[in-house]
C-alpha cells in the first residue's frame, strides 16, 4: 500500500480530516501536524488505523515573522519523521509546509510526489508593486512559492478564484484541482431543523474579523430580543470573548469537535453571519465552508457585497448581502426577523441546490487523482 504523509501547520481542521477519510482505505496515512502550544485548542476525530504524530514547537498565532525560528525547529523534527515514514506522497498544506516537503524531497527522496493544498489565499499573493518593506517581503514569498511549486504534482484549491487570481500565472493547468470545502453528507444527514423562540444568528468557524463580529454584537444589542452564537477558536477569540462580557444575548461557545458538534451548532441558529473585512483582498475571492454548511442545513446567509461569496449568495438567492456597515446590517437582520416568508424563500432555494454541495460529490475525483500521482 502506498504511503501518504499529511503535513500541516496547525491542529487538523475539518478540511484536512475529510481528505484523510477519502484516502485512508487506499493509502497508508500518517498525519504530521504542528502543535504550537496555543492556549485554545480544538479537538478532532481520526480513524485509529491512521498514524498521528504531533510535533510540539511553541509558536504564536497570527504573527508570521515570529514563526520563522519555530518553523525551522518544526522542519528539522518533521523531516526526521518523514525520513522514517518514506512517504510516496506528501500532502503539504500551505506554503510553510511546502517548504518542509521540498527540503525532504531534495535531501532524502527525489521520487516523492508533493500535493500542495491552499485553503485560503494569503495576503502576499495580491501584492503587485514594490512600494514598501512589506511589499518587498510579499514579492520574496511569491518568488519562493513559484520556485517551490515547480516540484508539485498537484495543487488543490478551495476556490476557483484562487486559481484565476494567482496560481494560474505560474502553474500548469493540468496540475490544478478545485475541491470545494463542502460538508460530509454522512455528518450533516443528522441535522434536524429546529425552531426557536428568539431569532439566533451564528458565526461558526475560525474567530477572525473582530471588527465585523463586534459590529454584529452591537447591532444585536440595539435590536434586542435577538441572540448571537459565536463558535470556534482563532486569533481574535480572546478579544471577542472579552468584548462580550456581561452580554447575556451572546453565547461564546468556544472550540468544538467538528464531527461530534458541528450539526448541533447549526441546529441552534436561524441565520449564518458571513460579513468580512473586504480591505483584505483574499476575503473577496474565498468560498468558505460555512457557505456550504449553511446551504445543506437550509439556513439563510448574511454575506458581504463585492465578494465572490456575495455573488454566489445573490445568484442563488440564499440570503442577503451588505456592505461592512452597521446600518445595512441592522436593516438586513430586521428584514429577516420580521419576514417569515422571506426566510422560507431563502430556505427553499438552499434546499433546491444542496445536493450539489456535499463533499462526497468530489471524493472519487480526489481519490482518482491521488492514485494517478502515486502510480506515475
Amino acid at each position: 500500500m502506498k504511503r501518504v504523509a499529511m503535513l500541516i501547520s496547525h491542529i487538523p481542521n475539518p478540511r484536512i480530516l475529510k481528505r484523510i477519510q477519502v484516502l485512508e482505505n487506499e493509502f497508508e496515512i500518517t498525519l504530521l501536524y504542528w502543535d504550537r502550544d496555543l492556549e485554545i485548542k480544538e479537538s478532532f476525530e481520526i480513524n485509529g488505523k491512521n498514524s498521528v504524530e504531533s510535533i510540539l514547537v511553541k509558536a504564536p498565532q497570527g504573527k508570521p515573522f515570529n514563526r520563522i525560528i519555530p518553523l525551522l525547529k518544526f522542519a528539522y523534527i518533521a523531516i526526521n519523521h518523514l525520513s522514517g515514514i518514506k512517504p510516496d506522497i506528501i500532502h503539504a498544506a500551505n506554503l510553510d509546509m511546502l517548504f518542509v516537503a521540498n527540503i525532504y524531497l531534495v535531501i532524502f527522496n527525489r521520487g516523492t510526489k508533493i500535493v500542495y493544498e491552499v485553503g485560503d489565499l494569503p495576503k502576499y499573493s495580491f501584492i503587485k508593486k514594490i512600494n514598501s518593506p512589506k511589499a518587498i517581503l510579499a514579492k520574496l514569498l511569491q518568488y519562493i512559492e513559484k520556485r517551490l511549486t515547480c516540484r508539485v504534482s498537484k495543487i488543490i484549491l478551495t476556490s476557483p478564484y484562487f486559481w484565476l487570481e494567482y496560481f494560474s500565472k505560474f502553474i500548469q493547468d493540468d496540475k490544478y484541482l478545485f475541491i470545494p470545502n463542502a460538508p460530509l453528507k454522512k455528518v450533516f444527514n443528522k441535522y434536524e431543523k429546529k425552531y426557536h423562540d428568539i431569532f439566533t444568528i451564528g458565526f461558526i468557524g475560525s474567530v477572525r474579523y473582530g471588527d465585523q463580529l463586534k459590529m454584529l454584537i452591537d447591532v444585536a444589542e440595539e435590536i434586542g430580543n435577538l441572540k448571537v452564537l459565536i463558535a470556534g477558536s482563532g486569533p481574535e477569540y480572546q478579544e471577542i470573548k472579552e468584548y462580550t462580557k456581561n452580554k447575556d444575548f451572546v453565547e461564546i461557545y468556544g472550540p468544538y469537535n467538528y464531527e461530534k458538534e458541528i450539526v448541533s451548532l447549526y441546529e441552534i441558529i436561524d441565520c449564518t453571519y458571513a460579513v468580512y473585512n473586504t480591505k483584505f483582498s483574499n476575503v473577496k475571492v474565498a468560498l468558505p465552508n460555512r457557505l456550504y454548511e449553511s446551504i445543506v442545513c437550509e439556513i439563510p446567509i448574511i454575506g458581504t457585497k463585492r465578494t465572490v461569496l456575495g455573488k454566489f449568495i445573490e445568484e442563488n438567492q440564499i440570503g442577503v448581502n451588505i456592505n461592512d456597515d452597521k446600518i445595512e446590517l441592522k436593516d438586513a437582520l430586521l428584514k429577516l426577523i420580521n419576514s417569515p416568508k422571506l426566510m422560507e424563500y431563502y430556505q427553499e432555494n438552499c434546499k433546491k441546490i444542496k445536493s450539489n454541495y456535499y463533499y462526497e460529490n468530489n471524493s472519487e475525483l480526489l481519490l482518482t487523482q491521488y492514485t494517478k500521482i502515486a502510480n506515475y
